[in-house]
């Protein structure tokens, strides 16, 4: 019995150990932080068919840098949009005051809490877009590794194509 345990034990922490680091993006990836398989059952899957495992990946990372470079394009475009607005948010904060009818310290308390949920709002997508870079600069790297593995194997990188999902 206490074998049994034994071997359990030793068999437990080999398949918690044998994950690597998630991944950095907000995706469900099989790669890990390193670009290696990130799971047992994804370090089996790539040495037992190594090729539909890294043409998969290849087309993954193809889509995340679409999908990542959009989201990014998308993230600039709204932070844009609100540095824009600042002034406009400001004379809606006073003329809600007014409305009110809040005068001095009350009034300079609404606009102030008003402006600081509005750069508070910013900051949060100034976040959300260092996050979205980190995370394309990881799949840029891994569709690097990917190609790489590739060549390993002697097949050629393939040009992302939607279109056309590895069988």
């Amino acid at each position: 019995m206490k074998k049994v345990l034994t071997i359990l034990t030793i068999c437990s922490a080999t398949v918690l150990t044998a994950c690597g680091e998630p991944a950095p993006a907000a995706w469900n990836a099989n790669l890990d932080i390193s670009c290696k398989p990130h799971d047992p059952y994804d370090k089996l899957y790539a040495s037992l068919s190594p090729e539909k495992f890294w043409r998969e990946q290849e087309y993954d990372m193809g889509t995340m840098d679409k999908a990542g470079r959009k989201n990014i394009e998308m993230s600039k475009m709204v932070l844009d949009d609100s540095r824009a607005q600042k002034g406009d948010y400001f004379q809606r904060a006073q003329q809600a005051a007014r409305d009110l009818g809040l005068t001095g310290s009350a009034k300079r308390n609404h606009v102030k809490e008003n402006m600081d949920r509005y750069n508070q709002e910013v900051k949060d997508i100034e976040m959300r877009l260092k996050q979205q870079e980190t995370a394309l600069n990881w799949v840029r790297k891994c569709k690097n590794a990917v190609d790489t593995e590739l060549r390993k194997l002697g097949l050629q990188p393939v040009k992302y194509d939607p279109e056309k999902r590895p069988m």
